[in-house]
C-alpha cells in the first residue's frame, strides 16, 4: 500500500476492530494478514448519496410548504370582510406598484389592531392619511429613499397590506400634531412588541416600518444614544433573520419571504437566483447604512459588516432601477463605507491607534483616504454633486477624514506644519458643508432625518474645534473673521432648530415642557458659540495692543460682554466635542439656566 495514500482497513482487521498496518515486505497486504497467512481483502467503498438525498428532501419540503402557504392565502382571502365602501376601495398595491401583489408577511395569525380602528376617525381621517403619505414621499425622496411608496398607492391599500409601515409613516409625518403622534406611537410600539418580541414575527412590513421609524426618530426620541441604537440592532437582526443579507437559496424561499413574483418579471436579469426584489434590496442597504451610522455616531464597533453581496445589490439597483433614486443608493452606500474605513483606520473614539502614528504616517493615511473620497465624488452622475445631500456628504466625509489631525493636540501646544495643514483641511471642509446647510429653508430642514441632524452636529463640532486650535496657534485677523462667520451660522441654525421645535409642540403645553432632540441641539450649539467666542478673545492680544484694523468684530465683542460660560471645559478634550448632549456630563450644563434667544 502506498504511504502517501490513506487506504481503508481490510475485511479481517475491520471485523476484529484492529488497526490495519501495511506489511513492509508486501505493501498490498497488511502486516496481520501476512503474518497469519490470510487473504487480505479491501472492501469496496460504497458511494455516499447523502447530499443528493438531502437536496431531494429539501425540495420536497419546500414544495409542501409552498402548498401550505397557498392554502393559507386562500383561507385568509375567504375570511376577509368585504365590507368596504366605494370611496374606501383599496388602490394599487404598494409592492412595486402591482395591483395584485400579495402581503410580505409570513402569514402568521394577526391579532386585532387598534390602528385599523383609528384610521377613518376624527383623529386620522382618510383625507389626512393621503396627505401624510404625500408628505412622506417628499421627505423620503431627498433624504432616505430606502422605503418608497408608489404614487398610485392609496392610503387604504397601504393600511391593508402594510399596516406596520403605514403606522410608522403616519407617526413621522404627524410631527406637527403631537397628540395624534403620541397615540399612534404608543399603538405602534405595542404592536411591534407583540409581533416581534412575543410572536417572533418576521416580515418586510415590520422591517420597513422600523427603518422609517428610525430615520425620523428625532421627532419623538429624547436621548439619541439609547433608543435609536436599539432600533438599529433590531433592524439588522430582522434583516439577517429574513435572510435578505444573503443570496436567495431558491425561488421558493424568495416567494415565502417577500412574495414578489410580479416584481421578477420587471428586471433585466434572473433576480430570483441572484437578488431579492427591489424593496428587500433597499431594506438590506438601509440596514447597513443605519447600523454603520449608529456605530460612527456613538463611536462603537460596527455590528453589520460591508460585504461583496451588499455592493452587488446596490449596483444591481443602479443598473436596473425601478425609481430614479435607486441609481443614487450605490453612492450613498459608498459614502457610508468610506466613513467606516476612516473609523477603522484611525480607531475613532479610543485614540489608541493614533498614539502609535507620527504626523508623517497620519498624513499618508489621510491622503489615501482623501483620494478615495475624491474618486467617490468623481463617480457621481453628472450634476449630482450640486444636489444638496450628496454635496454635504462629500464635505462632511472629507472633514471626518481630516478629524484625525485634532487628536493628540494639547492645550497651549503649537501643532507641527504637517498637523496644521490637516487641521486646516478639516476646518475648510466642515465650513463648506456648514455654509451649504445654512442656506437651506425651514421647509427643507423640516424634512431632515435624524442622520442629517447628527451629521450637522458633527460638522459644527469639527468646524469649531479645528478653528479653536488654529486660533490658539496663529491668532490673527482671520481668527476674528472666522469667529464672526461661525457665530452667525450658529445663530441661524439655533433659530431654525427652535422654530422647528416650537412648530412640533404648538398647542400642547405638556410637550412644550418636555425635553426634545432639537431643543437639546439648539442649546448645545448656543453653548458652543459662547465658548468659542471666549476662546477667540483669550487668544487675541489685549484690545489696547491691537491695531484698529485687527479689532474683533462688534458682534463678538457684544457677545463676550453679555454672556458668561458657566463651566470650564478643555477644548482639546475629545469627549466634549462628541455626543455632549447624550452623556451624563450634559446634566452638569444645567441648560435650563441658559438663555434661549
Amino acid at each position: 500500500m502506498p504511504e502517501d495514500k490513506k487506504q481503508p482497513a481490510c475485511t479481517e482487521c475491520r471485523e476484529k476492530k484492529l488497526r490495519c498496518v501495511p506489511s513492509l515486505e508486501n505493501p498490498d497486504v497488511c502486516h496481520r494478514c501476512a503474518r497469519l497467512g490470510k487473504e487480505c481483502q479491501i472492501p469496496e467503498a460504497k458511494r455516499r448519496e447523502r447530499k443528493a438525498r438531502l437536496r431531494g428532501r429539501v425540495e420536497h419540503l419546500e414544495s409542501h410548504y409552498s402548498e401550505i402557504l397557498n392554502l393559507l392565502k386562500r383561507n385568509v382571502h375567504n375570511d376577509a370582510s368585504p365590507a368596504t365602501t366605494s370611496s374606501q376601495q383599496p388602490g394599487p398595491s404598494v409592492s412595486d406598484n402591482q395591483a395584485h401583489s400579495a402581503s410580505t408577511s409570513l402569514l402568521s395569525p394577526r391579532a386585532p389592531s387598534i390602528f385599523s380602528a383609528i384610521v377613518g376617525t376624527d383623529l386620522l381621517p382618510y383625507d389626512e392619511c393621503e396627505s401624510l403619505i404625500s408628505d412622506y414621499r417628499r421627505m423620503a425622496r431627498g433624504h432616505t429613499p430606502f422605503v418608497i411608496i408608489p404614487e398610485s398607492c392609496h392610503a387604504t391599500s397601504l393600511v391593508e397590506e402594510r399596516p406596520m409601515l403605514a403606522q410608522a409613516i403616519f407617526i413621522v409625518t404627524s410631527w406637527r400634531h403631537p397628540a395624534r403622534q403620541s397615540v399612534l406611537r404608543a399603538n405602534y410600539l405595542k404592536e411591534l412588541g407583540d409581533k416581534y418580541l412575543v410572536r417572533s414575527d418576521k416580515s418586510l412590513d415590520l422591517l420597513q416600518s422600523l427603518i422609517v421609524y428610525f430615520v425620523w426618530c428625532h421627532w419623538y426620541t429624547v436621548t439619541f444614544s439609547s433608543q435609536p441604537y436599539r432600533l438599529a440592532t433590531m433592524i439588522v437582526t430582522m434583516a439577517i433573520e429574513l435572510g435578505i443579507t444573503q443570496r436567495p437559496m431558491s425561488t421558493t424561499q424568495h416567494e415565502v419571504i417577500v412574495n414578489s413574483t410580479s416584481v421578477l418579471s420587471k428586471t433585466n436579469e434572473t433576480v430570483s437566483s441572484k437578488f431579492w426584489n427591489y424593496e428587500a434590496r433597499r431594506a438590506f442597504i438601509a440596514a447597513y447604512v443605519v447600523s454603520t451610522f449608529c456605530s460612527l455616531a456613538s463611536r462603537r464597533y460596527r455590528f453589520m459588516p460591508y460585504t461583496q453581496y451588499l455592493e452587488e445589490c446596490a449596483s444591481s439597483l443602479a443598473a436596473d432601477p425601478q425609481y430614479p433614486s435607486d441609481r443614487l443608493l450605490v453612492h450613498v452606500l459608498g459614502s457610508m463605507h468610506l466613513a467606516e474605513q476612516v473609523s477603522c483606520t484611525f480607531d475613532h473614539g479610543s485614540g489608541e491607534k493614533i498614539d502609535e502614528l507620527d504626523d508623517d504616517k497620519i498624513q499618508l493615511l489621510v491622503k489615501a483616504l482623501d483620494k478615495r473620497g475624491t474618486e467617490w465624488r468623481t463617480a457621481l452622475p453628472s450634476g449630482s454633486i450640486e444636489s444638496g445631500r450628496l454635496y454635504r456628504s462629500y464635505y462632511t466625509g472629507r472633514a471626518y477624514i481630516h478629524e484625525v489631525g485634532l487628536y493628540g493636540v494639547q492645550q497651549g501646544q503649537t501643532p507641527s506644519i504637517t498637523r496644521t495643514s490637516i487641521i486646516y483641511e478639516c476646518f475648510d471642509s466642515s465650513m463648506k458643508a456648514l455654509s451649504a446647510i445654512v442656506e437651506l429653508s425651514f421647509d427643507e430642514l423640516a424634512d431632515w432625518g435624524v442622520m442629517d441632524w447628527r451629521q450637522l452636529n458633527l460638522v459644527i463640532m469639527l468646524c469649531t474645534k479645528s478653528s479653536i486650535i488654529l486660533d490658539s496657534a496663529y491668532a490673527s485677523l482671520e481668527s476674528s473673521q472666522r469667529a464672526d462667520w461661525l457665530a452667525k451660522c450658529l445663530d441661524t441654525l439655533c433659530l431654525q432648530a427652535r422654530e422647528l421645535h416650537r412648530t412640533a409642540v404648538a398647542g400642547d403645553p405638556q410637550a412644550q415642557e418636555q425635553d426634545h432632540f432639537l431643543k437639546r441641539l439648539a442649546t448645545e450649539w448656543h453653548n458652543v458659540k459662547t465658548y468659542y467666542q471666549n476662546c477667540v478673545q483669550r487668544n487675541l492680544p489685549q484690545p489696547q495692543q491691537i491695531p484698529i484694523g485687527l479689532q474683533p468684530a462688534p458682534a463678538i465683542q457684544q457677545g463676550l460682554q453679555t454672556l458668561d460660560f458657566p463651566f470650564d471645559v478643555d477644548p482639546f478634550n475629545d469627549m466634549y466635542w462628541f455626543g455632549l448632549a447624550d452623556t451624563t456630563d450634559a446634566a452638569a450644563l444645567n441648560t435650563a439656566n441658559w438663555p434661549m434667544q
